[in-house]
């Protein structure tokens, strides 16, 4: 596998006594494709809008809510213009659809909105989202309960997009390059999220199939969660199935912060047989870093594809770059590499294949008894089993309470008998 980096140079819930003024004025839209009408009043179900460029061009207020059909199906892209704006479905049958746009099938340029329910993008070339399947400028904004598909980034945070909430979505086929030319290293595409903002919770969702053709890195390229300049994002109790990476971090001098640190990964399940690679990062040697401070704790890997690598560390990486605790890592060709100045593994279970890193005293080097190698909850007598010794979540990748035994198992599945 080729180590590179693309070329990327809820309804807050709020607590209250009383009705406010805002929430008083609020209204509740509604969008049918096939019966409405863009000259009608659209905030009832029988006087609803028809097109999303009725919506787009639209300014909401805080608490307004734009709600479209189920069963109908819209091309062009929404923007949404406001903030504090909930999109949402309403009625029986398929989400809503919103396909079709070569920039972004949906836009948050503003703050605090919510985009819920819908199916956002096609896994086909007509009708794609071409780009983006949701584009995030601007912060505090929540991405949730979406398929979103066919994009080249499911969903994409913009440098300037801070705080932002990717929750319970479903991320399919994600596969679509936008950059695919010979030479350069400049391909680029098939991300199902790609983070360049900071402070963003990316958690509970399922991620497949995001790996596409590419003329460089290898022949295919491809992430599950893909940052670049982005900080103190976490990442968690994510389902990664057939990515062709679960995450790589990179950053440049154009990165607005100057930085890229303090990134957490944890409870995420990472396998399936078309999947390269777990984790791969880099320091100052290399032209994409140093990304700093990454926290990879409580991962369960399988990685059976003859490529695979399950964690990957160059470029000058060192402590400051990288710690590897509590994890499960298993992969067919490496477990992982790291130059020699990182030594930041503890309380970890590797297996499988090279190991060109030095494991921590505290780590075991053990068949980890997954039960199987799509299913990664532990078997009776896993050594990783009480190995750990921090609680660093309330709930496994499962739902089930953290801990169940003596002490934190190592992975993202509490064992329980």
């Amino acid at each position: 596998m080729s180590w590179k980096l693309l070329s990327v140079t809820v309804l807050a819930a709020l607590a209250c006594t009383g009705f406010t003024t805002a929430e008083a004025a609020s209204k509740t839209y509604y969008v049918d494709q096939v019966a409405g009408s863009d000259t009608a009043s659209g905030t009832s179900q029988q006087a609803p809008w028809k097109s999303l460029a009725k919506v787009s061009a639209t300014t909401f207020a805080a608490g307004d809510t734009v709600l479209l059909r189920r069963g109908g199906a819209w091309s062009g892209g929404l923007t949404v213009k406001g903030s504090g704006v909930t999109i949402g479905a309403y009625g029986t049958g398929a989400r809503p659809i919103i396909k079709g746009n070569a920039e972004a099938c949906v836009a948050l340029p503003g703050d605090d909105n919510v985009v819920q329910d819908l199916q956002i993008g096609v896994a086909a070339d007509a009708g794609r989202c071409s780009w983006a399947g949701v584009k995030v400028t601007g912060d505090r904004n929540k991405v949730l309960s979406n398929l979103i598909t066919g994009a080249g980034a499911g969903v994409y945070l913009a440098p300037s997009a801070d705080r932002t909430e990717v929750t319970q979505n479903d991320l399919v086929d994600n596969n679509h390059m936008t950059v695919v030319t010979p030479g350069g290293n400049d391909d680029s595409g098939a991300f199902a999220v790609l983070v360049q903002g900071n402070d963003s919770d990316i958690g509970w969702n399922r991620i497949s199939g995001s790996i596409a053709k590419a003329d460089d890195f290898g022949g295919l390229d491809g992430a599950a969660v893909e940052i670049f300049y982005g900080s103190r994002n976490v990442i968690h109790h994510n389902i990664s199935e057939d990515n062709e990476t679960f995450t790589e971090l990179g950053t440049d001098t154009k990165d607005p912060d100057g930085v890229s640190t303090g990134n957490v990964f944890e409870y995420n399940a990472v396998f399936g047989a078309k999947t390269r690679g777990g984790i791969i990062t880099r320091g100052a040697e290399d032209g994409n870093g140093p990304v700093l401070g990454t926290v990879f704790r409580n991962n369960s890997l399988q990685l059976t594809n003859a490529e695979s690598e399950g964690f990957v560390c160059y470029g000058g990486c060192t402590n400051q770059m990288l710690r590897m605790t509590q994890n499960v890592v298993q992969a067919a060709y490496k477990v992982g590499y790291a130059d020699s100045t990182f030594t930041a593994t503890d309380h970890n279970v590797y297996f499988g294949g090279l190991r060109q890193f030095t494991p921590g005293a505290t780590d075991k080097v053990a068949d980890p008894k997954y039960t199987s190698a799509t299913n990664l909850i532990l078997r009776s007598g896993s050594p990783a089993i009480d190995l750990g010794t921090t609680k660093y979540a309330d709930r496994d990748v499962d739902g089930n309470v953290v801990y169940a035994g003596a002490r934190v198992d190592a992975g993202a599945y509490e064992f329980s008998d």
